[in-house]
C-alpha cells in the first residue's frame, strides 16, 4: 500500500549537525608546536581535504540536544555523503548518491512514542525523495565548511592570556601518539556543535598532525568528536530496488 509522509528535512535542520576532519604537516622536532601555528595548518588542510568521516557521540548530553549519536561520511566538494543520526528513540540516515537522487531511512525504538513515524512501516527500506526535496538534503553538505569555522574559532577567539594558559601533552590516544591540547570554550560563535562545553581538547596525531578527535567536556561528562578516513571515502552508490519502499512522498 502507497503511503504518504511530510517533509521530515525539517527535523534534520533543527539538529545543528555540523561535521569535522583536520590534517597538517608533521610537526618538527623540539615538543608539541604552538597551537596557533598547529591550528592554522591544520584548518587550510581541512579546507582542501576531498572527503572523510565524522562521528560524535554525546550519551552524558553535554551539548543538550536531542540527537546522542551521530555520523556523517563523505565528500565534501560533490554531493555524495550519508548521515546518520539518533535522536531519542527515532533514528534517521540520509544517502545523497549525486544531484538528482537522495534516499531516507528511518527507524523507530518501540518504546518512541511518536505516531506520525510510527504508521510509516518501511521495514528498514529507504525512502527515495523527490526532486523537489533533493535540494534540501544536499544543503547538508554545507556542513562541512560551517563546521570547520566552527571548530577553529575555539582556538582563534582565544585571548593571549587564555592562550598562555592552553595546557599540553603527549599522550596516547587509541594505541597512537597524540599531542592534546586542552582549551576553554570561550569563544563567542561556536554554535551548538560545542554547547554546553566547558572545555575542549584537540587531538592530534605526533607522525602526521592529524586531527583525529575533539572532546568537549562540562560536568555533565564528556562528548567526544572523531575524525577519520581523511581522503579516503570512496562514493556511496544508490540502494538496490528491493531496499527501496513504495512510499509515494508527496506534498
Amino acid at each position: 500500500m502507497t503511503k504518504t509522509m511530510t517533509r521530515p528535512t525539517r527535523w534534520f535542520a533543527a539538529t545543528g549537525l555540523g561535521v569535522i576532519a583536520a590534517w597538517t604537516l608533521a610537526s618538527c622536532g623540539g615538543g608539541p608546536p604552538d597551537l596557533t601555528d598547529i591550528s592554522e595548518t591544520a584548518k587550510q588542510s581541512m579546507e582542501e581535504a576531498t572527503s572523510f568521516t565524522y562521528n560524535m557521540s554525546d550519551p552524558d548530553e553535554v551539548h543538550d540536544e536531542e540527537v546522542s549519536s551521530a555520523e556523517l561520511s563523505g565528500q565534501t566538494d560533490e554531493a555524495n555523503f550519508h548521515i546518520a543520526l539518533a535522536n531519542q528513540g527515532l533514528d534517521l540516515e540520509v544517502l545523497v548518491v549525486d544531484e538528482s537522487s537522495s534516499y531516507i531511512k528511518m527507524g523507530l525504538d518501540d518504546e518512541a512514542d511518536d505516531d506520525f513515524f510510527a504508521s510509516l512501516d518501511t521495514n528498514g527500506k529507504w525512502i527515495e525523495a523527490p526532486e523537489s526535496e533533493i535540494e534540501d538534503l544536499i544543503d547538508f553538505n554545507d556542513g562541512f565548511d560551517s563546521t570547520i569555522e566552527t571548530t577553529f574559532s575555539l582556538i582563534e577567539g582565544l585571548s593571549e592570556e587564555e592562550l598562555d594558559t592552553v595546557e599540553v601533552e603527549e599522550t596516547e590516544l587509541d594505541g597512537q601518539e597524540v599531542y592534546k591540547y586542552i582549551i576553554p570554550a570561550t569563544a563567542e560563535g561556536n554554535s551548538n556543535l560545542y554547547t554546553g562545553a566547558e572545555t575542549v581538547a584537540f587531538y592530534f596525531l605526533q607522525e602526521s598532525s592529524e586531527l583525529v578527535q575533539v572532546d568537549a567536556t562540562s560536568e555533565a561528562g564528556t562528548a567526544t568528536h572523531a575524525f577519520s578516513d581523511l581522503n579516503e571515502v570512496e562514493l556511496f552508490e544508490a540502494p538496490a530496488e528491493d531496499e527501496i519502499a513504495d512510499l509515494d512522498w508527496s506534498f
